[in-house]
């Protein structure tokens, strides 16, 4: 048997002795962190699968054998989805991991489409709701519905240009004696591809 700490186990151990060092709250956050931690993303993956299989019978979407994959890419996007679900807690992105899982089986995953999907999975652990309701406003053609001077939505539209999802572009509108700058704003292609793998 190997005594040995993972490096894992030694951050887990140094992030509860930090939060037991917390004035006042210390122990019971740790307490509250660590003591349902690991049971929280156990049935964070049971609910998911157990949903997913329940969409799946509802929708029947053709489904492609495993032997049209890239078997080891398949497995790698699994790995780093399920480690998205286990951290996840949006019911909203929680739906969108299930489309993105569909989509995955439904069309072959091939090492020519494997980054492209490693990156649309990616971003989707990484986005928040906000930024997920701000594309889907571009994507519908709707963005006069956003609030541009809400500082929130101004942030979540600067990370969704800086991923490729948004493109903006500026252009001076010359008149008599002045030229001020408009700036557009669209969703790009990559940022429509994003949408229509991970939520249709």
């Amino acid at each position: 048997m190997n005594d040995k700490l993972s490096t894992k186990e030694k951050i887990e151990i140094t992030i509860q002795s930090g939060l037991q060092m917390v004035p006042y709250v210390g122990g019971p956050l740790a307490t509250a962190y660590f003591g349902t931690k690991q049971e929280k993303r156990f049935k964070r993956l049971e609910s998911f699968y157990q949903e997913l299989s329940e969409l799946i019978s509802k929708l029947q979407p053709q489904i492609l054998p495993v032997t049209e994959h890239d078997e080891k890419c398949l497995i790698a996007l699994i790995e780093r989805l399920n480690d998205a679900i286990e951290k996840e807690h949006s019911d909203t992105k929680r739906s969108m991991f299930k489309r993105f899982f569909i989509n995955s089986l439904s069309t072959a995953t091939i090492e020519a489409n494997y980054d492209e999907r490693q990156i649309f999975l990616d971003a989707l652990a990484e986005i928040t709701v906000t930024e997920v309701k701000v594309l889907l406003e571009y994507y519908n053609d709707k963005p006069t519905n956003l609030d541009l001077s809400n500082p929130v939505i101004l942030g979540a539209k600067a990370r969704l240009e800086m991923r490729g999802f948004l493109v903006s572009k500026q252009h001076a509108i010359t008149t008599t004696g002045i030229s001020p700058i408009n700036t557009v704003t669209r969703i790009s292609s990559f940022g429509k591809s994003f949408v229509e793998f991970c939520t249709q």
